[in-house]
């Protein structure tokens, strides 16, 4: 005789975590917004979440927000968003690494479990003067343009309009 016993198997939290730039083109000197998403995505609620990021003070200043934050529970399904904004000291290839995350599977585990976000790898931070060149009006360029568009739809009416003679404008006097 076998006997096969079930035991009741506890709801598990299970933390999924995106990190992100939120800017397309990051300067230096400038605000550049980062965005830590954690999600549960078990089947139980995540208790004393902490996310921790490691940012270096030589290539990095905090602007607003904090570097790491803390939940008391992340619910089965459910999903937090925490932003920090730095200033990247100078320009070239920053290193980002990845973010850290602990919990908990029940308010009293003794066992803390461990997750780490995505790799950002570097990041390619702009200088000021690719920032002027990239959002200035160009006006320069945009007058030098309209005027060689314009040269370029008047030339066809100069090349192609109909000849006019000297005769044409005279009236000729029949005689008899």
């Amino acid at each position: 005789c076998i006997a096969v016993g079930y035991a009741e198997k506890q709801p598990q939290p299970h933390l999924l975590i995106q990190k992100s730039v939120l800017v397309s083109r990051p300067f230096a000197g400038k605000d550049i917004p980062f965005q830590y998403r954690l999600f549960n995505i078990g089947s139980g609620p995540a208790y004393d979440v902490t996310l921790e990021d490691d940012w270096s003070a030589e290539e990095y200043s905090v602007v607003s927000g904090m570097v790491s934050g803390s939940w008391p529970q992340i619910p089965a399904g459910g999903n937090v968003t925490h932003i920090v904004v730095l200033k990247a000291h100078s320009f070239g290839y920053k290193s980002s690494t990845p973010a850290k995350v602990t919990y908990k599977a029940t308010q009293d585990a003794a066992d803390v479990q461990v997750g780490y976000s995505n790799d950002l790898g570097l990041i390619p931070v702009l200088s000021h003067k690719e920032d002027n060149k990239l959002s200035a009006p160009h006006i320069t360029e945009w007058l030098l343009f309209i005027a060689m568009a314009a040269g370029l739809g008047f030339l066809p009416l100069f090349l192609f309009r109909p000849q006019v003679s000297a005769d044409a404008g005279k009236k000729k006097v029949k005689s008899n």
